[in-house]
């Protein structure tokens, strides 16, 4: 490639990359100016549940933008029967397995990734502690938080945006089928465990499970080495904010640079995109939950990372014999 070229493409390269920074930070400081406006109105508990929801359905679109119509109500609409499940074992086991179930299916259509999010939304609602407010207002800032973030998706990240393949049957029945008894085994687990964050471990499961080998072997390694690097970093931040006695607007701050980070890395390393969502996420937790939450999170991420990573051991052994 001649000079004046190669200087031409550079110049392109850092202009494109520039402009992708930039987007990324005007996103998240849009994203969080609510949070900044809910903290500052005397609202906490609604912070919580309208970020995770702007987040989760931000994210639902860039995995599987044909889901955009449904994800503003399957998301709050999950994490409000999940909440009505409480107390109902039975009642959340028939959700849960449906929910498995068309998250196996949409992996014929690539729109598993996608499902996910409206799995966990099921899951944080069944299992995270009462909230003080009553579950129709936490499912009503969750439903303005999945408009905010899917407007905010559709003005900024249309380069973020990612087409998965789609699965063939055989793969498909065998995902469906592993989610189901993973998906099932982690959630009683979480229950028999009674943690404030027993939430962490079928979710850790449900996001290493892939319907290719290989990829979950892959996805145990990054996740793992990645939730370790973000509960490192969370807690890092927290004592940082407690050190300085900073104000809580500070701490919202941070929590902007954290997704900007998130949607920076997000195309370019997986395990860093995992550390940054993790410290957003554990960064999100009360205080006095950060340290136990961090652990648990660590110590249930390397447990279904394990367990899954052996699974898929076996399954590609057995495809080659």
């Amino acid at each position: 490639m001649p000079y004046q070229k190669f200087a031409l493409h550079s110049l392109g390269w850092l202009h494109y990359q520039r402009q992708r920074i930039g987007r990324a930070c005007l996103i998240s400081l849009l994203l969080f100016a609510p949070a900044t406006a809910m903290t500052l109105g005397g609202l906490p508990a609604a912070v919580f549940v309208f970020t995770l929801a702007a987040n989760y359905s931000l994210l639902t679109l860039i995995m599987a933008k044909r889901l955009q119509p449904l994800s503003v109500a399957a998301i709050p609409g999950l994490y409000l029967a999940g909440r009505l499940a409480c107390g109902h074992p039975w009642l959340m086991l028939l959700l849960l397995a449906a929910a498995l179930l068309l998250m196996g299916l949409a992996a014929r259509r690539g729109l598993h990734k996608g499902v996910q999010f409206w799995v966990f939304s099921l899951l944080l609602g069944n299992m995270t502690p009462p909230s003080t407010l009553p579950p129709w207002q936490e499912a009503g800032w969750m439903w303005l938080g999945c408009l905010y973030g899917t407007a905010l998706c559709g003005w900024g990240l249309r380069e973020w945006l990612r087409v998965l393949p789609g699965e063939a049957a055989p793969e498909a029945r065998r995902y469906a089928g592993h989610l189901l008894l993973w998906g099932t085994l982690a959630w009683l687990a979480g229950l028999w465990l009674h943690s404030p964050h027993a939430w962490w471990l079928p979710i850790a499961a449900l996001a290493i499970l892939d319907p290719l080998p290989e990829r979950m072997l892959w996805l145990a390694r990054e996740r793992a080495i990645g939730t370790l690097a973000g509960a490192l970093i969370s807690a890092g931040l927290f004592w940082t904010l407690t050190a300085l006695r900073a104000a809580p607007v500070w701490h919202v701050a941070a929590l902007c640079l954290l997704q900007m980070l998130m949607l920076i890395t997000m195309r370019h390393s997986f395990r860093v995109f995992i550390a940054m969502l993790t410290a957003l996420v554990l960064s999100l937790l009360p205080a006095a939950q950060l340290a136990s939450g961090a652990l648990e999170r660590v110590a249930d991420t390397l447990a279904a990372g394990l367990l899954l990573a052996a699974l898929a051991w076996l399954l590609r052994h057995r495809r080659r014999a």
